[in-house]
């Protein structure tokens, strides 16, 4: 990629990629698990993953480059799903660059199972099948936030597949360690389990969407 488009892309990322997901004004709006009712913009595919002794789907949006265009594949955060990804994706579609964004198992529109043992490494394997499923062999990756960790797990695992790797205010690479003191799993499983409804609102809306939230 040329020093002038990266540059471009970057600026375009940190400007657009972080933006909440649109959202009607209107509280009597229901989704379910899998957002079934939420339009992502984008034609949505479903790829099949058989792990842990369950049947699962991982939702994803393939859009076609042209000929000679590197694929680039977009890794979500933890508090979003593929479509907050959209100016991104239309930005680089016109570029000519194919685009990839999965819904990773557990977001969005992907399934998400109660019982499953998820890890970067996991979430990794599942995207390189995706990639596979559609005969991609090179891939430029971007991951944002919690994204970024999943993208340098990928890129760890999956080199030959990683044409170049763009980490987008990622999450993880620091040595927390150093600030906080080391806590048991079972300090954080008590920790979730005291969380509710209205605390969870509040720190959605804090964080991440402002004035413009439903309730």
């Amino acid at each position: 990629m040329a020093r002038h488009n990266l540059i471009s892309l970057l600026f375009i990322l940190l400007s657009q990629s972080v933006l909440a997901q649109e959202m009607e004004n209107d509280s009597r709006l229901v989704y379910d698990a899998q957002l079934s009712a939420y339009d992502y913009g984008f034609e949505v595919s479903y790829f099949p993953i058989d792990s842990q002794r369950q049947a699962l789907k991982m939702a994803y949006i393939y859009l076609e480059g042209k000929p000679g265009k590197p694929v680039v594949t977009l890794m979500h955060g933890k508090n979003f799903n593929a479509h907050y990804w959209t100016p991104t994706a239309l930005y680089l579609q016109e570029k000519g660059y194919g685009v990839l964004i999965p819904d990773q198992i557990g977001f969005g529109k992907s399934s998400k199972p109660a019982n499953y043992q998820y890890s970067f490494s996991v979430l990794a394997h599942h995207t390189e099948g995706l990639l596979a499923s559609l005969d991609i062999k090179k891939s430029i990756v971007i991951g944002h936030s919690m994204g970024g960790m999943l993208a340098s797990r990928f890129a760890l695992m999956y080199p030959r597949l990683t044409q170049q790797l763009i980490l987008v205010n990622p999450i993880g690479l620091e040595n927390y360690l150093q600030y906080v003191e080391y806590k048991d799993t079972d300090f954080f499983s008590k920790k979730e389990l005291a969380k509710t409804p209205e605390g969870i609102n509040g720190y959605q809306q804090k964080n991440y969407n402002e004035d413009n939230w439903i309730r």
